[in-house]
Formats: C-alpha cells, sequence, structure tokens
C-alpha cells in the first residue's frame, strides 16, 4: 500500500521528512519533526502519524496520531480526544480522535486532509 504520487508531491513540496511503514493491511505515513503550537502543546515538534488505509483514497483518512504525546500547557492533560493511545508500526502513538464531515472518495487525500490536521495543531500549512 503506498501513496499516490500527487501525495508524494505534496508532502515533498511541504519539505516533510517522511517514511511510509507497513502497518497491518494498509501503511502508516510518519512525518518528523512536524511543528506544533508550543503556546499551546507542552513541546514544540513530533512525530506526525497518520494511517493510509488498504484501498485508499476510496477509504477514508481518519485521525491522526503523535509521538511523543502531547499535553496543553495550560492545564497539563490530553487535549479534549486525544487521551486514548494506540499501537501502529511497533510504536505507541496518542491519538487524535477527529473525523472529517464528509470524505469524498477518489477526490479527497493527504493534501484535503492536512489542513484539517494543521487546524488541530495550530501550526502553519
Amino acid at each position: 500500500m503506498g501513496l499516490s504520487e500527487e501525495d508524494e508531491r505534496y508532502l515533498n513540496s511541504k519539505g516533510y521528512d517522511w517514511e511510509l511503514l507497513p502497518d497491518g493491511a494498509g501503511s502508516c505515513l510518519v512525518i518528523k519533526g512536524f511543528s506544533v503550537d508550543a503556546g499551546r502543546y507542552d513541546r514544540s515538534t513530533v512525530q506526525l502519524m497518520i494511517c493510509i488505509p488498504a484501498g485508499y483514497n476510496d477509504s477514508t483518512l481518519d485521525n491522526f496520531y503523535v509521538d511523543p504525546h502531547l499535553r496543553l500547557k495550560s492545564t497539563n492533560q490530553y487535549p479534549h480526544k486525544a487521551n486514548k493511545m494506540e499501537q501502529h508500526a511497533g510504536r505507541t502513538w496518542q491519538r487524535f480522535s477527529r473525523h472529517l464531515p464528509k470524505w469524498r472518495p477518489g477526490i479527497d487525500s493527504l493534501q484535503t486532509f492536512m489542513p484539517f490536521v494543521y487546524k488541530e495543531l495550530q501550526c502553519k500549512p
């Protein structure tokens, strides 16, 4: 299971250090050194992971994951709906349970999913 050429061009155009790791029937996209809002969270960079399901992009991208885990600076608590940990590609990831309102099969892609991630983590796209 791989990414489309369009997705790879998008990731490379952003200058991301990324890799695709096998995970069950799908794969995991891992972006290293992903910037997050250090004013909101207890660190400034994480590894960001997005599960790429078998059948993508007809299958939806859903949720995203970070490591190391993030806490809110203001409360030292995990963000809302981000207190579950999951195993993927041999590691423990903090799941941000976030869902796009509607996935358009064959149209939506990593490029349309990433702004959703940027908004949540408050980093610049």
